[in-house]
């Protein structure tokens, strides 16, 4: 972050720091088992951004007639009050969703503790995102599926699937490929759709929107039950509706991360190892629950559809990144790249598996 950028940064919050003193003192009141009287911030320090999301870890310094501690928050800043309100909104949420497997299963999110116009201040997470942690790679999969599983919930609601047909629909129309590629893609969705959609009428459940590997933190607290805990973050995008499919979470995780290893690894291998780690957080803990994914697909999981649909979506997004890809030459390989691996994804009877989940 820029010099201009975390002086602005603590510009803002010297000015409201007056109103979350009451954090202050209960971190103080932890550290000396007594409330202070006297609370007066000797410094603040930005510590790190969080990966893409926008927020900032952030110690503040203390010093109280107590003794001098440290408080750490997390604070985030809007261009506008009323993307601030909105986002409150959903972190609220968020939270009440996960607050029944905090204790348990040690799943969470930051609460808010103060708001202003522009400016969102948060409890300080500790820990690393996703792809920094040092925790072994099929946990951080199994915990990353139980994060979202314990956000989806258990309750069974009806999927608007027509949704996921219309973005295939306007996809077809305007990725950039010829009018023989484009037909041969469709025959292959078309084949996997109609079962894709009847096995998911009632897979339906609330939306994180955007959830990637930079909305997951890993907390590791050695000796302490339990020991590793999981923060969800930044659910700008969260959608309280039930009409959508819990697929859309999954791949959503999942599409760059394919794009990728395809790249390197045409038959997935690795990939496939990760997204079943994740499927078996996630069935975890719906099985605390008395559920199981059969409850909504049956016997069939048409993750491939909604993944394929995904990179499908993907193709749309690169088509100005002449930079990231070497120009319109790139673009037009990366084009054919992303093709072949839907192509991969739907002529499997399944995923992750070649047999059914």
């Amino acid at each position: 972050m820029s010099d201009s950028h975390q002086n602005r940064l603590k510009v803002v919050l010297m000015k409201i720091i007056e109103g979350f003193s009451d954090y202050f003192a209960s971190s103080i009141e932890k550290s000396y088992h007594q409330s202070p009287t006297e609370i007066n911030v000797r410094n603040i320090a930005v510590e790190r951004k969080l990966g893409t999301t926008g927020i900032h870890i952030v110690k503040v310094q203390l010093d109280s007639d107590l003794g001098a501690d440290d408080a750490s928050i997390a604070v985030k800043i809007y261009e506008e009050q009323e993307s601030a309100l909105e986002v409150v909104k959903r972190i609220n949420i968020l939270q009440n969703r996960l607050s029944q497997y905090d204790t348990s299963l040690g799943i969470s999110s930051a609460a808010v503790i103060f708001f202003s116009r522009n400016v969102v201040v948060m409890e300080g997470i500790q820990g690393d995102v996703f792809r920094e942690s040092k925790i072994p790679r099929p946990q951080k999969y199994r915990f990353a599926g139980r994060g979202l599983a314990a956000f989806h919930g258990t309750k069974s609601d009806r999927c608007w699937f027509d949704k996921y047909k219309l973005l295939l629909t306007r996809s077809m129309e305007n990725i950039p490929l010829a009018e023989d590629s484009k037909n041969a893609l469709k025959n292959l969705f078309q084949q996997v759709l109609p079962l894709a959609e009847q096995v998911s009428q009632f897979s339906g459940s609330v939306s994180f929107g955007d959830f990637h590997p930079g909305n997951l933190i890993f907390d590791v607290r050695i000796g302490q039950k339990p020991m590793i805990r999981t923060h969800l973050i930044d659910p700008e995008y969260l959608d309280t509706s039930t009409e959508h499919d819990r697929l859309e979470d999954i791949c959503n995780f999942f599409a760059v991360e394919a794009v990728d290893q395809y790249r390197h690894d045409k038959t997935l291998k690795k990939f496939r190892m990760n997204m079943k780690s994740f499927l078996s957080g996630y069935s975890e803990v719906l099985a605390h629950e008395q559920s199981s994914l059969a409850k909504y697909y049956g016997t069939y999981l048409p993750v491939n559809f909604h993944l394929a649909l995904m990179v499908l979506m993907s193709i749309l997004n690169i088509q100005d990144m002449g930079d990231l890809f070497g120009g319109e030459s790139g673009i037009k390989n990366e084009v054919i790249l992303r093709c072949q691996l839907i192509e991969t994804l739907l002529n499997w009877n399944s995923f992750p598996d070649e047999e059914n989940v």
